[in-house]
């Protein structure tokens, strides 16, 4: 059970005790960077309820834990934002809603996993609501979100929470070498800017020119920091001209100024790692409290553009407040 999880145990030992004691919770909340491993352990662990290996759970070999795998099991409902698409709509969330009354095609267990809960709309997560608040037993709700904070508390609140802290490198490692042969030199620099998250190592891995872009990013943030007024136009035109990579670079932005956040405050970084020229630079210029101001703002902006709304416009906004934070 859980053997496929890296570097996650204590959370996969109290899912294991839930499901062995059958104690299990009708929703959770799993939380955590993007690619840290969230969604597959909520995988493994709907393969564990269900798997038809009564001495083996979640054996990963029966026709039960190949779909599920595949994503195709009835049982296991899993929804996201579509493509293309910034939020999850509340009419995604009603068609889950209006199958939770079906009973469990076998099993005893239908499992409802929302991938990116932070990007539910208002209107969609209040829409969930009153289905966390009187569940029907056979059914378990996972919420896999980035941004814990961004989900109503009253949501929060109904949950099983499970915080996924960031992996160490060895462990980044393994997982990195499961995936393919890659440079020695190109994994390191990999694992240095992946925050801890296996996902985004692998996503730098096959993606070498993402790294280039967030160094050109970050300079252009620091110029605007600096009073470079024309970067709050050059900002927002850039990135409001994509919505997915937009979307990335918010995130990037939040966990780049969380990292900022521990420095500040005298902490290490995720993994021990060493800060970088970059990071001393943020770190000389920013304080405490105009640094978290700022991660507040980006997480409005967050909430903002689950919307359909004009990006350069909110880029616009959102810079011209960082830039009158850091003006005081």
């Amino acid at each position: 059970m859980f053997e496929k999880i890296q570097g996650h145990q204590t959370i996969t030992n109290h899912l294991s005790k839930e499901i062995n004691t059958n104690e299990v919770s009708h929703a959770y909340l799993f939380s955590g960077m993007d690619g840290i491993g969230k969604k597959k352990t909520a995988r493994e662990f709907a393969k564990a309820l269900l798997c038809r290996d009564e001495t083996n759970k979640g054996c990963g070999h029966c026709t039960v834990c190949t779909q599920i795998e595949h994503e195709n099991y009835p049982d296991v409902k899993i929804i996201g934002p579509k493509p293309g698409e910034a939020s999850i709509k509340i009419s995604q969330v009603r068609a889950m809603i209006s199958e939770l009354s079906i009973k469990p095609y076998s099993g005893n267990w239908r499992i409802n996993i929302i991938d990116g809960a932070e990007r539910m709309t208002p209107e969609a997560q209040n829409s969930l609501l009153k289905s966390l608040e009187e569940p029907l037993s056979y059914n378990i709700f996972i919420l896999i979100t980035s941004h814990a904070q961004t989900i109503l508390p009253t949501i929060r609140s109904r949950c099983q929470s499970y915080h996924f802290q960031p992996l160490n490198f060895p462990d980044i490692e393994k997982i990195i070498s499961e995936e393919g042969e890659f440079d020695q030199k190109a994994v390191t620099e990999a694992l240095m800017a992946s925050g801890g998250s296996p996902g985004m190592a692998l996503y730098l891995l096959n993606n070498s020119e993402i790294q280039k872009e967030r160094t050109h990013y970050l300079r252009e943030v620091y110029s605007l920091l600096k009073g470079d007024e024309i970067k709050v136009f050059t900002l927002a035109e850039a990135l409001s001209k994509d919505k997915t990579i937009s979307q990335e670079m918010l995130e990037f932005f939040i966990h780049w100024f969380y990292e900022v956040d521990l420095l500040l405050a005298g902490h290490p970084l995720p993994n021990s790692g060493q800060p970088n020229p970059a990071h001393q630079a943020y770190h000389q210029l920013l304080g405490n409290e105009k640094n978290q101001a700022i991660i507040k703002t980006l997480f409005e902006m967050m909430a903002t553009i689950q919307y359909n709304v004009n990006l350069r416009l909110q880029w616009e906004k959102c810079f011209i407040k960082i830039m009158k934070i850091q003006k005081g």
